[in-house]
C-alpha cells in the first residue's frame, strides 16, 4: 500500500493542533516526525498521523 503525505495545513485541520504545538510535540517525541519531500518542504505520512490519532499518549 502506498502512503500519502499530508501537508502542514492538512495536519492542522485533522489534528486541531496549532502549528507551534505540533513542532513542540515533535521535539518532545510526542508527535510523528515530518518527512522531507523536497528541499524546503516537509510532509507527514498519513498512516503516522492516523496512528497518533488512535493513541496520542503512546506515540514515541
Amino acid at each position: 500500500m502506498i502512503d500519502r503525505f499530508l501537508r502542514m495545513n492538512e495536519v492542522l485541520e485533522i489534528t486541531s493542533l496549532s502549528r507551534s504545538t505540533i513542532w513542540r510535540r515533535i521535539r518532545a517525541g510526542e508527535f510523528p516526525d515530518s518527512v522531507p519531500i523536497t528541499p524546503g518542504r516537509v510532509g507527514w505520512k498519513a498512516s503516522d498521523i492516523a496512528k497518533w490519532q488512535n493513541n496520542p499518549k503512546k506515540w514515541g
